[in-house]
């Protein structure tokens, strides 16, 4: 499936952040991955596009990422992340919508929640933990600064076989210079939210890796633990979770909340996985997985 066309708006720093917009349905912003290309995640992996027929999915690149302003000058601050965010949303003229985020990148959607309970409808956070010091990429960082071909190697792609391993790697490059990467992990690295969870409002549903080498479930039990009437989901992979399976936990998710076609300012209709039983739901899912990875 061909990527929508890619738009581009002004953060109000003065960034050019890229995004795309494809489906109709229930409006859902897509936080960028750590390795983030708008156009190579829409055509890969199942995340964004496996929930287009059932939602209106907001995909973007953060600064220093894919399609967006690269070649950073100097560390991103938190703040910076969350403006990214608050420029597609504004561009977009969106009321409430549920957002979808990964890793560091959650705590950019914990902290938007948290502050906007009104505009945020519900929450998606995939491999998450309460402090980002649960990674330990910042322990890598003199090696990525030494050997940037070792680090993807042994960050992304270590325990896949050479043919995928070089695919990843390729792609990694591709969402960002060895400079931005590291800009970017400096900027997660004192990133922690224990404080603001409890404070959230809204149905949160948290996905995480079952052998990810990276955060271990324990962290996804820690943090679910601690947001109220959260639901923690357990799925296939590593550094990343099954997409197909992704997007049917989520799909699952947003069946069951409340509707919000009362208070939204743009068109929404009812799923379409809504009336389909679980092998349907999943032979539709198995069709849409259109490549592995890229």
């Amino acid at each position: 499936m061909d990527a929508p066309p890619v738009r581009f708006t002004t953060t109000s720093d003065g960034f050019d952040i890229a995004y795309l917009v494809g489906g109709e349905g229930i409006p859902l912003v897509f936080l960028p991955f750590h390795a983030n290309h708008i156009q190579q995640r829409w055509t890969g992996p199942l995340y964004a596009r496996g929930l287009t027929e059932s939602c209106r999915v907001y995909l973007y690149d953060s600064r220093g990422q894919g399609l967006s302003t690269r070649q950073l000058r100097s560390d991103p601050k938190l703040e910076d992340y969350r403006r990214d965010l608050e420029a597609v949303i504004e561009v977009n003229h969106l009321g409430r919508f549920v957002m979808a985020a990964y890793g560091g990148f959650a705590h950019v959607a914990i902290r938007y929640a948290v502050e906007h309970p009104e505009k945020v409808h519900a929450l998606i956070l995939i491999c998450t933990s309460e402090s980002f010091a649960a990674w330990p990429l910042l322990s890598m960082l003199p090696l990525a600064e030494e050997n940037w071909d070792l680090f993807l190697h042994l960050t992304f792609a270590k325990n896949f076989p050479h043919e995928k391993s070089e695919r990843l790697i390729s792609f990694a490059k591709a969402c960002a210079t060895r400079e931005d990467y590291v800009r970017m992990v400096h900027t997660f690295a004192g990133s922690d939210v224990s404080q603001l969870i409890p404070q959230l409002s809204q149905p949160v549903l948290l996905l995480h890796s079952e052998r990810n080498h990276w955060l271990s479930p324990e962290e996804g039990t820690n943090l679910a633990a601690r947001i109220p009437d959260a639901r923690l989901v357990f799925l296939k992979g590593d550094i990343e979770p099954d997409d197909v399976q992704v997007v049917r936990a989520t799909l699952s998710f947003l069946r069951e909340l409340a509707p919000l076609q009362s208070d939204l300012d743009v068109r929404t209709h009812q799923l379409t996985a809504a009336s389909l039983s679980a092998r349907q739901l999943s032979l539709r899912a198995k069709s849409l997985f259109l490549t592995p990875f890229l």
